[in-house]
Parts: C-alpha cells; structure tokens; sequence
C-alpha cells in the first residue's frame, strides 16, 4: 500500500512466502515462533492489501519485479536480441551476455528481467563492487534471507533459489569470475527450475554457461538502431534534431560505431556543442565525450574501458597495444606476424575479454571498435606503432605478391572476393609507405595496380596508386614494367599523369621486354587522349615486340587499345575499332585472360550502341557480359556492361542508371562516370540537364578525357542557350573553341 515500508524481518517472511514455506517451517528457518510468523503475516496482509496467502505471494512477484530499476530512457533497438535472449534462456540453465564497455549488457538484462519471461520471478544482483567472498551474501540479501551464524549461506541460498522458477540476474561479472562459477555450479545443482542470467565482459567459464555475445548496434540502413536511439537521445536533452540532421546523425553513430554508451555521451555533449561540430571533433578523436553525471565507469568511454584495461595480462597489454596499431580489421595469420609466435591463444583471450571483436568472414577477421582502439594507442608507445606498420607493410607486400602472379588468369569468384578483401589493406599499406618513405611502397604500388586493373577498382585505391606514380622516389626506381602496370591502372581517372609515366618508360627502356612495356603504355595514352596516329605508331611497335616476345597478353593489350585509338574522334573509324577489339579478346584468350576476354567484348558492344549500326549485336555481348561480370562476382565488368545496355535503352538493363552512375563513383571509374552524366542528361531537362553537363565536364577535365570534355561542352552549349543562359553560352563556346578550334565552336 503507499506509503507502508517493510521491516527487514517483514520482508524476509514475505520472502519465505513466496517460496511457499508454511509458517512452522517459517518459524525454524528464522528460528522465531509461529506465533511471531502469524503476527508478521498479518502484518503483511495489511501492509500489502491481501486477503490470502496466494495474494501476498503474488504481491511478493510484484515487489520484486518492481525492484528490477530500469533507466527512464527508451529501450530502442534491442527487441531481436530480447527474442533471441527469451529462446536462450529457455534452452539453458546458464547464460552470460558478454560484450565491451558500454554494449548496453546491463539494460538488455534489466530490460529482459523486468519484462518477466514466463512465470520467472527476477531477482537482481549487482556485483560491481563485491569481492569474492561477498558474491553469495549479496545473492542472499537480495533473496531477503536472514544471516545465521554457523548456517552454509549457499545452501540457504539453493533452497531458496529451488522453491520457484527464478531468474538470477548477476550484473557485472568481470572482478568475482571464479566466484561466481564456483556458486552457480552449487546453486544450479539443487535448484533445478533455476536460470541465472549474467552480464560481463568476459564468460566465467563454467561447463553450463551458455555465450550470448552482444554487439554495439546497427548503424547502416533508413531505420538504423543506432541512429534510432541518438535522435532520441537528442530529443530527451532538449535539442531535437532537424530534418537535415539526420546524416550528421549518421556519421556521429556509424564514427562510434553504434556503441550505445557512445551514443548516450554523444547525445549529452551534444547540448553545449551543436551536432555539426561535434560530428567535426569526433573525426578528430573522442575527447569531447565527457560528462559530470554519473561517476564512475560510465561518465566516460576511457573509464569504461579502463574498467577492463586493468584486469588485462601483461601480454594481453601488449598484443592488444599491437592490434590497436594497424590500420585496418585483421586475421589471425596478420595478427601473429604484426606481434609474435604463439599470439594465437592471446588474441582468443582478448576475444573472450571483448577488447576485440569478430567480424565474420573466412577466414575469420576481427578488429577493434574504433572507440577501443584510440583508447589502446593512447597507451602504445610510438615507437611500437611504427614497427606493427612497417610489419604490415612488408606482410601485405608479400602476400600481394603471391595473389597477384595468377591473377591474369584466375577470375574465380574466389580470387575477386580474395582481392576485394585485400584491396583496401594494401591500399592502407601503401599510403604509409608512402608517408613513411619505406622501401616496400612501389613493390605495394604494382601489387594493387594489377588487383584494380584485374579485378575492379576501388576510388581510394586508385588515388592511392595515383599518389605513388606521382612520388619521385617510385618513379625513379620503378622499371618501365612497373610504370605500365601504374599506367594501366590509373587510366580510368588521371591520363595526363598517364601520360607523363609514359614518356619515362620509354626514356628507361634498356631491352625488348621493357621497349614493349614502354610502347604499349605511350600508346595507351595518346589512345585515350585522342592522339590516334601517335596511338598507331606506338602501338605497332608494342605488337611487334609482342611477337617477338611470344607474349600474347601483351599482343591482346595492343590490339585492344589500337582499338581504343580507332574509336577515338581523331581516327574514327567504328570498323576497324571492332575488329582489333575481337583479335584482342582472340589473344587474351589464348593468354588465359578471360576478364580481359570479356572487357574487349565490352569495348565491341559500346562500339555497336554508340554508332547504332548493329544494335541488336550490341545488345547480345552486353548480355554476355553481363552474365560473365555475374559469374565471376566482378562489380566493375557488371557495370560497364550495365552502361551499354542503360546506353541502347534496354528495358531490363541490370542496374537503373542512378545506380550505376553511384557504382562508377565508387569504383573510382571517372571516364565511364562522365558517360554515365552524359546519358542523365540526355535523359534529364532544364537546370538538371545543365547540373549533370557541369558534372560530367568537371569529371573529364579531371581524367584529362578531351573526347568527353568536347561531348560535355557541346551539349552544354546547346543546354544553356536552350535556357537562354547567354552568358553561359558564351563561357561554354569559349571553353570549346581553347579545346578543340575555332571550327568545332563555329558549327
């Protein structure tokens, strides 16, 4: 009833009550009379509002289930873990959530209690604070038990425990592991409906615990959880977020990586700086993520993690200190070769610690969360990182050696899932060669060049193999080999640096073998920036040699950018185009070069859909291609193969042009992006048209593409005069006119 309190000795009666003790066995448990029993048990009734004794055991269960303390935030984003959690608990005695600070395992596990699964009554211990020998005492205060000296406390606490089907929640495991275990397999022994639910960084251990593993929440999607629960949190401090603010919302969550912790400090510092620029300072680091409330472990992530920090090995310290190094996610062989032999077992503790968490995959990668590991390098001297990033350098170096010497001829759907994973870590590794001046820089540099031009091409890739042409030191010491792989590469984004690593080749060209590298390369160059007679001389030459040679991917690599020159506005010749395209796909087949196969099939259909003069053929080897680009798992083929179709207008091309336009963009692919805007806004009217023209004109100066620079500023022409944009017709001939004569503005 409002405003009546329990005495202690009241609420351990209750207590009892609600084990369906009798008041005789009442009476012997807390040695007091029967007599004394009935007078609480009146009390009781009074107290409570109950009429029977069933009435004081169900008012017990409310108690108690009131007792659970939730925070007066909104539970978001957990009700699959809440499902998955009910069927765990059903299937095993024993369940620990696990997870790093700040997870949220505690309000997942109040959250589960306090919504009483089945008939469970919850019973809540923290143990945050408690010492080994008080983890059973604590148990039993909070089953009302009476202390009795001399009694066995544990097995007081089983029987209480056996009396009902509980659930034991037991917060904060970490510090009382052993404890725990050595009480859960006491108590779990004699009371058989009991489940206990416990919360820790790290399982205890004990044969009948089951792992429940909880990770921060999602941060991709419309409906994100993680995005979910901080505009929540935004609203509940006063500062609800506007429309346009939900993509700051966005980048805060996925840079904490969904952390609910996080994301509640994010919320509350968010107050006093404004979401922009707390977005801003969180790119920095997460120093801004503090609080005056409440104390202790959660006032900070750096408390948080100290919390675990401290009850670390030292070779745990120090193996983690080495993972928080490198750049990017791992493996276990990268783990052993960036700290030491026998670093296996270490890094599987530091998993069951939740320092490092799985990412899935095979084999299995893991990484630390981003908030983890700026924690750990604040703790890892300087000099240790550099030696974990130089280790890194040289253990992809050779790993991408290896990959790279069958990838002309291995387009398994493997080998580019092998590359796409590798991509980005040679990527990481290079731009600290770079940085670093370190000797394995043009080495990472080729290795990446080959998996870009053979596998598909990612943006930061290929600026990074852009970079390494342009360092001094790699240019000097690269052979004209490597210079053609650079070339080959980079030719979807930057040709006039094509084209300055051309006339090195060919000024280092000492043999046969590099004469052809040489050759090819200028060729490719003056192809793509429609220099086609200067195309054809170098080209004949690389062919030659080729023969000479009895190198057949070489011959195809001529043929097919000989094709490319043909195509081109200085020669223009669809015809011959074509056939030099199919004696390419002829040698590259005999090369064992299947994408390259498919690629100067590409070449052919884009021919065919552009000229229009045998559609229907375009139409068939864009269908070949994209059936090939789909078995093999290759994203860049799939998307050249999608713009013919997109460009004959196919009813069921394989992407919509706005997404394949996204696609190029990611690829890194600026001349197929600049025909991608091209044919928008030919599709588009109006300002759209000009916006797409603008765009499509920046991303051809930028290549260095004067084909499509010319395309752009024609159309552009025509769009801003439809517009009666006078001025900006003016500004668009005039551009026409420095590019490509007098004659080409005057028709």
């Amino acid at each position: 009833m409002p405003g009546q309190t329990l005495t202690p000795r009241e609420s351990a009666i209750l207590a009892a009550v609600e084990r369906r003790l009798s008041n005789p066995e009442i009476a012997s448990e807390l040695f007091i009379s029967v007599r004394t029993v009935e007078s609480h048990i009146a009390s009781l009734r009074r107290k409570l509002g109950a009429d029977s004794r069933a009435e004081l055991i169900a008012a017990a269960g409310e108690r108690r289930e009131a007792s659970v303390r939730l925070p007066d935030t909104r539970f978001v984003g957990r009700e699959t873990e809440l499902a998955a959690l009910a069927a765990l608990v059903d299937a095993h005695r024993c369940v620990t959530l696990t997870g790093p600070g700040g997870v949220g395992k505690t309000r997942l596990a109040l959250e589960f209690a306090a919504r009483r699964h089945g008939d469970r009554s919850p019973i809540v211990v923290e143990l945050e604070h408690a010492d080994p020998d008080d983890v059973v005492p604590r148990i039993a205060r909070a089953l009302d038990l009476e202390a009795v000296t001399g009694a066995d406390v544990t097995a007081s606490v089983a029987y209480a425990l056996a009396s009902h089907p509980y659930l034991l929640v037991l917060d904060n495991i970490d510090r009382v592991g052993p404890a725990v275990q050595a009480a859960a397999r006491r108590i779990l022994r004699d009371a058989h409906d009991l489940r206990i639910l416990g919360t820790s960084r790290t399982p205890f251990g004990d044969d009948a615990e089951h792992v429940f593993a909880l990770e921060p929440l999602a941060v991709e999607g419309a409906d994100a959880p993680a995005v979910t629960m901080f505009l929540d949190r935004l609203s509940a401090h006063g500062v609800p977020p506007t429309a346009g603010e939900r993509e700051l919302a966005a980048r805060v969550c996925a840079r904490l990586d969904g952390l609910p912790l996080g994301i509640e400090l994010a919320a509350s510092v968010s107050r006093h700086l404004g979401l922009e620029e707390l977005a801003a300072r969180l790119e920095r680091d997460f120093a801004a993520l503090d609080r005056a409330a409440p104390r202790g472990r959660h006032r900070t992530l750096e408390t948080t993690f100290e919390w675990t920090w401290d009850l670390l090995e030292a070779d745990e310290r120090e193996v983690l200190c080495r993972l928080a190094a490198l750049p990017r996610a791992f493996d276990v062989d990268l783990a052993t070769a960036v700290t030491h032999e026998g670093a296996e077992g270490v890094l599987l503790r530091l998993l069951d610690h939740s320092m490092v968490v799985p990412l899935g995959g095979t084999p299995r990668r893991f990484r630390l969360l981003a908030v983890m590991r700026e924690f750990v390098r604040a703790r890892t001297d300087a000099a240790t990182i550099r030696e974990v990033l130089e280790r890194h350098a040289e253990y992809h170096e050779r790993v991408a050696a290896e990959f790279i010497a069958h990838a002309r001829t291995d387009d398994s759907r493997e080998a580019v899932r092998l590359s796409a994973r590798l991509c980005p870590d040679v990527n990481a590794a290079l731009r600290w060669a770079l940085a670093a001046r370190h000797p394995t820089a043009r080495s990472l540099a080729t290795s990446l060049a080959v998996g870009v031009e053979q596998y598909g091409s990612d943006v930061d890739s290929v600026r990074s193999i852009s970079m390494a042409a342009r360092d001094g030191r790699v240019r000097a010491e690269a052979d004209a080999r490597e210079l053609m792989l650079l070339g080959n590469s980079i030719a979807y984004l930057d040709m006039p640096l094509v084209d300055e690593l051309a006339e090195r080749a060919l000024e280092i060209a000492d043999d046969d073998a590099s004469r052809l590298a040489a050759h090819h390369l200028a060729g490719l160059a003056a192809a793509y920036l429609d220099r086609g007679p200067e195309a054809l001389e170098h080209l004949a030459v690389a062919e030659r040699l080729a023969r000479e040679l009895g190198d057949p991917w070489q011959l195809g690599a001529a043929h097919q950018m000989r094709g490319v020159a043909l195509r081109g506005a200085s020669l223009d010749d669809p015809a011959a185009a074509m056939a030099e395209f199919d004696a390419a796909m002829r040698a590259y087949a005999i090369a064992g070069d299947a994408m390259h196969v498919n690629n100067a099939r590409f070449m052919m259909a884009s021919v065919a859909a552009r000229t229009g003069a045998d559609a229907e053929r375009a139409a068939r080897w864009a269908a070949e291609c994209v059936d090939y680009a789909t078995r093999a798992g290759n994203a860049h083929e799939l998307a050249h193969a999608t713009l013919v179709q997109q460009t004959l207008g196919v009813p069921d091309a394989a992407a919509p042009l706005e997404e394949l336009t996204g696609e190029f963009r990611r690829l890194g692919d600026a001349r197929c992006l600049t025909r991608c805007l091209l044919l928008g806004a030919d599709r588009a009217e109006g300002a759209a048209a000009v916006a797409l023209l603008e765009e499509a004109l920046s991303f051809a100066d930028s290549a260095g593409d004067r084909t499509h620079q010319m395309a752009a500023l024609t159309r552009l022409v025509e769009a801003r005069r439809a517009q009666g944009d006078e001025m900006g017709t003016r500004l668009a001939l005039g551009r026409l006119d420095a590019l490509s004569g007098a004659e080409a503005a005057g028709a």
